[in-house]
């Protein structure tokens, strides 16, 4: 199934505007069985394939067998052994050229070609007509090839599914294509052979470590994913998830990486190149010792593939290579096919099973494998170790695993983190973590628990529609946050299932449902990120309701249930709907869901519930009003860097978002803990906007006083038993979380506040501890509740459920502050019985009671605390790291996080927190730690560079420092000293980051992150540089990332030098991971230029700190911020950005430059067609270039030398005929006329009697020789004295001064003929 760098191909479904598209009709054949071939050649970069596809034909006028095949170059087809008769390929890859005189303005000429391409189903490029001797005949019923046939027919290639009713209630007709359980094939298969060649790939197969100079061990795999067209990019086939059937793959490569030369040295000697003889860019043909070590050479070359591994064979005569062969046996989409190729190392992950688990399983136990690259052994068993648990678990719970094994292969330059195919999960190398790392546990753990759990859903079972993937999304996640709770536990689930619920109220805004996300043409990769973290928890909230309707696991029963039929074949292909999943849920609930799909799936948006409460001592009930203001505060989602790009293509596409939903309906469960302690539940059913509950009360208990709990601590801590005391009072003993610091010692020293007599006289007269809302967590929502503060507190202490305590610790950290306030949260950061999510949230918050009005006592709280837990006694000096205990790491990453975030009047960090965090990062000692503090080290400096602010201490014209009234230049830890040995101790980290790496250079990413933001807050002069040696080819990929990540967030895109540089690197960089993540980093920076975030964060308006703005009242902003208000649309910010790049001409080059680079898949390609058609007009338009005549010219060169050259230049035309000047009548004893300077002599010098093609003895004609062309000698009467013009027109042999003349020249004995075509000064 889709990663999260990958975007999803959906169907042309019917949104808003846009019809549905035509169903294929019945092509007339089914596929049986494949079996395909490879030679793969590593030193090429190219394969050789074959494949024979067993046909089972429907029809018998079927005549024409068609297929999907792409980038294939088809040498050789027969069906039955016998020649085809006619063969047609459109290979859609060819099609992906434009003229050479196209520019970015006919970028939707190239985008009509790309939009025929990817369709589902994909259209058909490869038309085979049968021989004619080849005959549909029928089949003898008990005949070998009719059983084939009849055993083979549950894996045909049909798209059906159970016909199942749609959201509207009414069935949905399977696809025309599809094949009904009861079709018989009563004709005899046909056998299609087809032999093709791929080079030049761009889709379905990558190449690692194959270029010369590339020290990486050369591997190769294939790059499957979901969309159409992937897979017949490899093979010619039937293109679709909802395409079936079994396979066998047999894969040639080299022996050992050394034969990778030897092969293509024996090719070239016998001249059995696969492109005719000729060799290609990038043959070696001796060995490289450059590129792998000697002692590397002789590893072997292993195959990964999906399916089980049948035979190992040797040619004979190509002793360099081998033969491997897989079988599938069971029936898979072609997209779920997927080979890796390498000298990988095999570990065998089973070991790591409980003896326990394997006996209980007994037969039904999974081998579990595991393949890496050389060196990563230690790492693989370290990140995997628990994969058998994994996957024992998912077995019990959920059903059978139809493979016969489980594996993951680990490779370089994975464009997603994972990739899902048949038994087989090819994971990216940066998933990989020593035992001495801790950080990405939680991470890597889920990504590598999900890719297990899509063997089920999304493997096994498709979705039926692309509408219809956040079904099988959702049961995959939700599938592993069963596993993960099993695993981390309990309070870890929770905890980060609360989080997801809030990062999904901050993005529900402004959205289409979780349905119509499928309509989008591709998914975005945002949208599915979104998908993936909605719709597991939507499942989560759907099992808590079907939990109380009839107590039992039936969301457990819907999922297993849907594994076996789709085992079973009941479920069609294993398609899935959503209409189907419904009905599945409403049929083991036996209650009617359609009001919570309604809301949830085809619905958008989420509840905001604000709550009121009062107890009525009269009635002795509790009055609460529960009201839904979603509708009336739906506030308008504002156009941001990240989401603008998703925002406009939505936009383009007229993609509608739905209205927002005024009343979400659905029971809640309301949890008043009385006065003795016992909580009581109470279910309202939420139909209305506003509710109305009256709730009775249960207790005769009081409320105990806070003075009463104080004695109750003071004497545990003394030892004193008071329960014989206490029950003599009738008193309630409630022991609570946070009642640490009670002593009076204690109370001095961390400077805590109690309750003020006021306080405990309200607690007094309370008559319940406080009320917990949604306390099942069944709803999506924002909860708003009016209790008072020591509510919140008693939830906090007494309240078991983790979000209980994080929904009072977020109250804390919104509420006023206070030093209360900071004595309750301080509290909670030192008491280890928390959850330690709970008390990195506190320590968060302490940084918020940081002020001057409570002198400090937030900081003074920190610093405690952090001295308490990691430093010597009595001094602020750090012990050695010991990250043994994992909770305390994680608080020991939080308190200098909280520090950094504290704040003075003048919005700059104090100095004595800056020299504290100074002092941690110094004296930080990791020698006797058995763990890496790369991360920890990466947060400190982090940290340290949130607290400089930037430097202006030029004297202001008033005479005075706004920003430090106790600067003192002398002191030794003064801001401005502070400042350099705080730049100093990062750069140091950065240059030791470089000489001796850390995990995955964690350093020197945090480094380039705050040399970033360091020049965007104004401390430091931008200086590309610094980024541009990180973006090279042969650093550490996720380090080039980083750096162009943090080119762009400065602004990249502007410049005339980068801009072209970042368009390259999208179009021609050799790694896909990087292609894409940069892309993901252009579209950002397109989208702050278009909101205008461009402006340092902390110096608004370019000031710095300490400087007085002075504002001029009578000047007229209001041009501005009227433009600054429509940015925040996307209309206007879309308007902006056209204004700000549409006439960038270097920009346009460097795009269209990047967009027709022949290295890019489909999706880079739409992706760059989608930024022209955002930027620039269209314009149809095609420049016809003509190829001019050559032209003979002369050039005297001196010295009876002349220079004849051919050449484009634009010859004159020669000019119209001027009228001849008018005749002049002298006087006999006038003086002679003089030819004009200006004019040269001529000389016209024809043997043949012609000049300019008439003949010498026409009437007209002149003496062939004049020494004064440009006048004639015309004598009239002598009376006439006056100029009287020549009514006689020009002849042709007279031609005009400056017309061309034609030469004939006699050298020697030879006779050199050439017409010159003169402009009147060539000679």
């Amino acid at each position: 199934m889709p990663s999260a760098m990958d975007p999803v191909m959906a169907p042309l479904a019917a949104t808003p505007g846009q019809p549905m598209p035509p169903v294929m009709g019945n092509r007339g054949f089914n596929i049986g069985h494949q079996k395909v071939g490879f030679d793969v050649d590593f030193a090429n970069k190219r394969l050789k394939g074959w494949t024979e596809i067993t046909i089972n034909p429907t029809d018998s006028t079927l005549r024409q067998i068609r297929l999907n095949a792409r980038q294939c170059d088809v040498t050789r087809c027969t069906v039955n052994g016998k020649i085809a008769s006619q063969i047609k390929y459109d290979n859609p890859y060819s099609k992906f050229k434009i003229h050479d005189s196209a520019t970015v303005h006919q970028h939707h000429m190239l985008r009509k070609k790309l939009d025929g391409v990817l369709h589902d189903p994909p259209e058909f490029e490869l038309v085979i007509t049968l021989p004619p001797k080849v005959k549909i005949e029928p089949a003898d019923p008990f005949s070998i090839a009719a059983q084939h046939a009849l055993t083979t027919r549950n894996y045909g290639s049909g798209r059906g599914t159970p016909d199942a009713p749609d959201a509207s209630g009414t069935k949905t007709p399977a696809l025309l294509t599809a094949r009904p359980e009861n079709m018989y094939t009563p004709f005899i298969p046909l056998l299609l052979r087809i032999e093709y060649l791929l080079e030049n790939l761009r889709d379905g197969f990558k190449f690692v470590g194959c270029e010369p100079g590339d020290m990486r061990y050369p591997h190769a795999y294939t790059t499957n994913s979901p969309l159409p067209g992937a897979a017949c990019c490899l093979f010619p086939t039937l293109d679709g998830i909802h395409e079936r059937w079994t396979w066998e793959i047999e894969v040639t490569v080299p022996r050992t990486i050394g034969d990778i030369d030897k092969a293509t040295v024996v090719r070239k000697e016998n001249g059995a190149s696969m492109t005719n003889g000729n060799a290609t860019n990038g043959t070696r043909t001796e060995p490289d010792e450059d590129t792998t070590i000697d002692e590397d050479r002789d590893l072997d070359m292993v195959v990964v593939c999906s399916g089980d591994l049948v035979d190992e064979e040797f040619p004979p005569t190509e002793p360099s290579k081998k033969v491997v062969k897989f079988m599938q046996a069971q029936a898979v989409a072609p997209q779920h096919i997927s080979i890796a190729i390498g000298p990988f190392e095999e570990v065998n992950l089973s070991e790591f099973r409980d003896q326990e688990n394997e006996d209980t399983l007994a037969a039904m136990a999974v081998d579990v494998m595991g393949y890496c690259l050389p060196g990563r052994d230690v790492d693989l068993r370290n990140t995997c170790m628990f994969m058998p648990k994994a996957i024992d678990y998912i077995v019990k719970e959920f059903g059978q695993y139809v493979y016969t094994n489980f594996k993951l292969c680990f490779v370089n330059d994975l464009a997603t983190d994972t990739i899902e195919a048949a038994s087989l999960v090819l994971c990216s190398n940066s998933l990989l973590f020593p035992e001495v790392i801790v950080d990405p546990l939680w991470d890597v753990t889920k990504k590598l628990t999900y890719s297990l759990t899509a063997q089920w859903a999304g493997v096994q079972v498709v979705p039926k529609d692309w509408s219809d993937i956040w079904v099988i999304i959702g049961m995959a996640y939700w599938m592993t946050g069963c596993f993960m709770k099993t695993l981390m536990g309990n309070n870890e689930y929770r905890f980060r299932l609360k989080k997801d619920a809030e990062r999904i109220t901050e993005l529900d805004t402004g959205r289409p449902s979780l349905y119509a996300q499928g309509f989008q043409v591709p998914i975005e990769p945002s949208s599915l990120d979104f998908i993936k973290l909605k719709a597991p928890v939507v499942l989560t909230i759907l099992e808590k309701r079907l939990w109380k309707l009839s107590s039992s696991m039936v969301l457990h029963r819907v999922v297993r249930k849907t594994f076996l039929s789709a085992v079973a074949g009941e479920l069609k292909n294993g398609l899935m709907s959503t209409a189907h999943f419904i009905r599945l849920c409403e049929k083991n609930s036996h209650t009617k869901l359609e009001p919570f799909f309604q809301q949830w799936v085809y619905g958008a948006g989420y509840p905001q519930f604000e709550v009121s409460q009062r107890f009525n001592k009269k009635r002795m009930i509790v009055e609460m009003g529960i009201r839904q203001v979603q509708a009336t505060h739906a506030s308008v989602r504002k156009v941001t860097p990240d989401d603008f790009l998703k925002d406009a293509l939505d936009r383009e596409r007229h993609v509608v978002v739905g209205p927002t939903q005024p009343v979400f309906t659905g029971p809640m469960t309301i949890r008043i803990h009385e006065a003795d302690g016992t909580p009581y539940e109470h279910v309202v059913d939420l139909k209305e906007g506003y509710t109305k509950l009256d709730i009775p009360y249960n207790t005769k208990y009081k409320r105990l006083k806070r003075s009463r709990r104080q004695k109750e601590r003071a004497a545990a801590g003394a030892g004193v038993d008071i329960s014989i005391d206490a029950q003599q009072n009738d008193d309630v003993l409630l022991y609570c979380l946070g009642d640490v610091l009670q002593g009076e010692e204690e109370v001095d020293d961390w400077q805590l506040v109690d309750w003020s007599k006021e306080d405990e006289e309200r607690m007094a007269q309370e008559s319940f501890e406080w009320i917990r809302m949604d306390a099942d967590f069944e709803w999506i929502c924002t909860l708003n509740i009016n209790q008072p503060d020591y509510m919140f507190l008693s939830q906090l202490q007494q309240d078991r459920d983790v979000i209980a305590q994080y929904d009072s610790i977020r109250h804390f950290a919104t509420a006023r502050e206070s030093a209360l306030i900071s004595s309750i949260l301080v509290r909670t950061l030192m008491d280890r019985r928390y959850y330690y999510g709970i008390r990195v949230e506190a320590a968060m918050a302490l940084s918020r009671c940081a002020t001057v009005e409570l002198d400090w006592v937030g900081q003074f709280h920190l610093r405690k605390a952090f001295q308490e837990f990691f430093c010597y006694p009595g001094s602020q000096i750090p012990r050695s790291n010991d990250f043994t205990d994992l909770t305390a790491y994680y608080v020991q990453n939080a308190i200098p996080r909280a520090m950094s975030r504290i704040r003075n009047i003048s919005g700059v960090c104090p100095g004595h927190v800056q020299k504290w965090m100074l002092d941690v990062l110094r004296y930080n000692d990791n020698s006797n730690n058995s763990y890496d503090d790369c991360y920890y080290v990466a947060n400190l400096m982090r940290s340290l560079a949130n607290t400089l602010s930037p430097q202006s201490r030029i004297a202001n014209e008033f005479g005075f420092d706004l920003m430090d009234e106790d600067y003192d230049e002398d002191d030794e830890y003064n801001e401005k000293k502070l400042h350099e040995m705080a730049l100093a101790e990062i750069e140091r980290y950065q240059r030791m980051d470089q000489w001796q790496p850390t995990y995955r250079n964690v350093v020197s990413e945090a480094a380039l992150d705050i040399q970033k933001d360091l020049m965007l807050r104004g401390i430091k002069e931008v200086d590309y540089k610094l980024f541009m040696a990180y973006t090279r080819e042969g650093t550490l990929n996720s380090l080039r990332v980083k750096a162009f990540d943090c080119l762009v967030d400065l602004n990249a895109l502007r410049n005339r030098a980068l801009a072209p540089y970042i368009c390259y690197v999208i179009g021609n960089d050799p790694s896909p991971f990087v292609r894409r993540r940069v892309q993901k980093a252009f579209g950002r920076g397109l989208g702050m230029i278009a909101v205008g975030d461009q402006k340092p964060r902390d110096t608004p308006n370019g000031a710095a700190f300490g400087e007085m703005i002075i504002e001029d009242a009578g000047a007229d902003n209001s041009g501005a911020r009227k433009d600054e208000l429509a940015k925040e649309t996307i209309a206007g910010a879309l308007a902006a950005l056209k204004k700000e790049l549409s006439e960038d001409a270097v920009l346009k080059d460097a795009l269209w430059k990047a967009t027709i680079s022949p290295d890019i898949g489909l999706i880079e390609l739409r992706f760059l067609l989608d930024i022209c058609a955002l930027l620039y007009y269209a314009k149809t338009s095609l420049i016809i270039t003509m190829k001019r005549p050559k032209h003979l010219s002369c050039r005297y060169m001196g010295k009876g030398v002349l220079y004849f050259s051919w050449g484009y230049g634009k010859p004159k035309r020669p000019p119209a005929p001027p009228v001849p000047p008018p005749a002049v009548h002298r006087t006999p004893t006038s003086l002679p006329l003089q030819p004009p300077r200006s004019m040269p002599i001529k000389l016209i010098t024809n043997p043949r009697g012609k000049v300019n093609g008439i003949n010498k003895k026409s009437k007209d004609s002149r003496p062939s020789v004049r020494r004064t062309p440009s006048i004639s000698h015309t004598m009239s009467s002598p009376s006439v004295s006056s100029p009287i013009p020549s009514t006689h027109p020009p002849t042709q042999s007279s031609p005009p001064p400056h017309a061309p003349r034609k030469i004939i020249l006699k050298i020697g004995k030879h006779n050199l003929q050439n017409n010159l075509q003169q402009n009147g000064t060539s000679g």
